[in-house]
């Protein structure tokens, strides 16, 4: 029988499923779990996020839900754990990173017609430490894999969803938005010739 919760109460029940979720949870697995509207997990999240007084945030990837450490405890969490330093992304691991939280879904093809270079050893290396993920394939000849960002990786830059990425602005005088479509519209040109 369902239950009246004020928005309080939704949001602190949203924060004991999460602590003892195995896996993130979406929206709707809590909304059906707990036979609460999805609008009233919407309201006790959106209460939970505006508490600024915790330890912890509330991270979506996508429809998905977790609580992260708050990024200004990291130090400490991490001093606590006995996690002495934290792993470094090399340039390269960056700048690819980069193209993919701000393209995905998007190709190793249209990655390297950015970089300009072969980005498969990268890749493999962001899709260990579990950065990336393989989200979709192209429909076009040989179903090139698309990555898209996981939830670790807004994880270790502390941010609650890919929302709170910075803008892209402006790179040597060029809108860097039209660059990136620009250097993926030359990818996939590129891989239609090579289909013909």
């Amino acid at each position: 029988m369902p239950v009246d919760y004020t928005t309080e109460e939704t949001g602190a029940l949203i924060e004991a499923i999460l602590l003892v979720s195995t896996e993130p949870p979406t929206i709707d697995e809590i909304a059906v779990g707990t036979e609460i509207s999805v609008k009233e997990i919407e309201e006790g999240l959106a209460w939970l996020e505006q508490q600024t007084d915790r330890g912890w945030l509330i991270q979506r990837h996508g429809r998905r839900l977790s609580l992260v450490t708050h990024p200004r405890y990291a130090d400490r969490v991490r001093m606590f754990l006995g996690l002495d330093r934290e792993a470094k992304l090399s340039s390269a691991s960056l700048e690819t990173l980069a193209l993919v939280a701000y393209q995905q879904p998007v190709t190793r093809s249209e990655i390297e017609a950015v970089r300009g270079v072969d980005s498969s050893g990268v890749l493999a290396t962001l899709h260990a430490r579990g950065m990336i993920e393989p989200v979709a394939r192209l429909a076009t000849v040989g179903n090139p894999i698309q990555y898209g960002t996981t939830a670790i990786f807004l994880s270790h830059f502390g941010l609650q969803s890919l929302d709170d990425l910075p803008p892209i602005g402006i790179i040597n005088g060029k809108d860097g938005h039209e660059m990136l479509a620009a250097a993926q519209a030359s990818a996939m040109a590129t891989e239609t010739a090579d289909e013909a």
